[in-house]
């Protein structure tokens, strides 16, 4: 039995393979196994990862018809024979060393979740073990881990797969709209939170996990991912873990809070046009949307979407979602004219900002 288990989703991207399994087999700890799970792919992908497997024994491969991102990490897990288990997508690449320190760092603090930074530039992934301490998270400085770790993705994370086994935690396969990391993520935390809050996520400060944000191909870069129920939910039980269970300071959740309202936008400006204001109306009427309306208004966060969503008006959220995508004058205007009106709300101009403490 291997030590840990990489974990990896193959479907119809034969061309970002080699270079992903080189990255998992020039890891500097060598006690892995690796998993490609080929999700029914239609061309050569199937083939590479038989290839690999022929010729290193610690490639294990999966074929099974297509069901999605979800259900191969699903069978992924399901499949390993390790205590730990990383994610990771086909376009994306590992640190050399991202196994040694993840491992090391969990040696220490065995009871925690021990997860890196990531780089979306190739030539900034580090080559080397950080000098650098790892910083350790509780439960109640949630907000902060999030706003300083690659959340909600679930690469670049050292999964203890007790846990996930003991509290039948597993992707949602019936998402299949590049939103399926949340649900998972929050549902990891709230277990290892359970029962000592103070257990840490222990962050190693070093990027150790290489993002491919360039692929037009992946289900993240799709652009079109039409509200669902899931949007509202996914954002807010983790808000209410935050908020109720956690006790996290509401002022440290801004950064994940502008998300969840520009994510809602967004998602609300990919429903059809001819159809929005019906399709979109069921919101208004949920405890959801009564919480994130009551976030920004108790905690005097400015958002430009606050007012539109407030007085739900939904043809103008969409308007100023796609605005803020393209940088026009109307989405700068209406957000001046929402500062003139709120002068004392805490300014935030988008999700790309860090909060300080």
């Amino acid at each position: 039995m291997a030590t840990v288990t990489v974990v990896v989703p193959v479907y119809n991207m034969p061309q970002y393979l080699p270079r992903c399994f080189e990255s998992i087999r020039a890891q500097s700890f060598s006690d892995w196994e690796a998993i490609l799970v080929d999700d029914g792919s239609t061309d050569s992908s199937p083939r590479i990862c038989d290839e690999w497997a022929a010729k290193d024994p610690r490639f294990r491969v999966i074929h099974k018809p297509n069901g999605g991102v979800c259900s191969a990490r699903n069978a992924g897990i399901d499949a390993a024979n390790s205590p730990y288990v990383v994610l990771m997508d086909q376009d994306d690449l590992l640190s050399p060393v991202l196994l040694e320190a993840l491992l090391e760092a969990q040696k220490n603090n065995p009871k925690a979740f021990c997860l890196c930074l990531h780089t979306e530039e190739r030539d900034q992934l580090a080559q080397a073990l950080p000098a650098s301490h790892p910083i350790l998270y509780t439960a109640r400085q949630a907000g902060h881990l999030y706003n300083r770790a690659p959340f909600p993705p679930p690469w670049a994370k050292l999964f203890q797969k007790s846990l996930l086994q003991e509290h039948s935690i597993r992707f949602d396969e019936t998402i299949r709209d590049g939103y399926e990391d949340r649900p998972f993520m929050r549902e990891y935390l709230a277990a290892l939170w359970k029962t000592d809050p103070l257990t840490p996520c222990v962050v190693v400060q070093a990027p150790l996990y290489f993002w491919e944000r360039g692929n037009v191909g992946s289900v993240s870069q799709s652009g079109h991912q039409p509200l669902k129920p899931w949007h509202l939910s996914m954002f807010d039980t983790f808000l209410q873990d935050c908020l109720t269970v956690y006790k996290t300071p509401p002022v440290s959740l801004q950064f994940y809070m502008m998300q969840y309202i520009q994510t809602l936008a967004f998602s609300i400006s990919c429903l059809p046009a001819q159809s929005r204001q019906a399709d979109a109306a069921w919101i208004y009427s949920t405890p959801e949307y009564d919480r994130l309306l009551a976030y920004f208004r108790d905690n005097r966060i400015y958002s430009v979407f606050y007012l539109p969503f407030k007085y739900r008006r939904t043809e103008l959220i969409a308007r100023l979602s796609r605005g803020r995508l393209e940088n026009d004058a109307f989405y700068w205007r209406l957000y001046k004219l929402g500062r003139l009106l709120h002068p004392f709300w805490r300014d935030w101009q988008g999700i790309d900002a860090i909060p300080a403490d």
